[in-house]
């Protein structure tokens, strides 16, 4: 899957679910707090990964702003897992799917579901119900995990525009 395709489903997770967007909590941080913090959030989940099965992680240095609201933005990102070759991905991410939720405890309540993609692959959703930060995993290209994220909704400097690269 590429990097466009696990965007378009992340955009589709977060903009269609039909839940509300948490109301703001963090007006005194700017983009790149929650950035920084939402690439440790990557981190974590990529760390869950068993030494022994990763060759590399590799996390996108820039990503994304998208509308929460009129007034608030999230940012997106996104990391990569590469694979040893043989790993099964499905095995693993359903190992994950337990260790999700209690990794990412301190950040607040996260809620892990699993569906399948639109290729048919197994993907997992975290999801806080306090902050609306979340994780998608899945399959990307062959012999990797794809962990997209997006933060907490804040509001812009006035006068930033939203978009390019953040």
């Amino acid at each position: 899957m590429s990097a466009v395709a696990a965007v378009a489903i992340m955009l589709g997770l977060c903009g269609c679910s039909g839940a509300k967007v948490p109301p703001e909590r963090n007006l005194d941080q700017s983009w790149e707090e929650v950035k920084a913090s939402t690439q440790a959030m990557e981190r974590e989940v990529a760390a869950l990964v068993p030494d022994k099965d990763v060759v590399r992680v590799d996390q996108n240095e820039k990503g994304g702003l998208f509308s929460c609201d009129e007034a608030r933005h999230r940012w997106t990102g996104i990391t990569t897992v590469t694979l040893v070759p043989g790993v099964e991905i499905e095995s693993l991410l359903k190992t994950l799917e337990d260790q999700i939720a209690d990794a990412l405890h301190h950040r607040g309540e996260f809620t892990v579901s699993h569906r399948r993609d639109i290729f048919g692959d197994y993907a997992l959703t975290a999801q806080s119900k306090t902050t609306g930060e979340a994780v998608l995993l899945g399959q990307g290209d062959e012999g990797t995990i794809v962990i997209d994220s997006w933060s907490v909704c804040f509001t812009l400097p006035e006068g930033t525009y939203p978009g390019g690269d953040f």
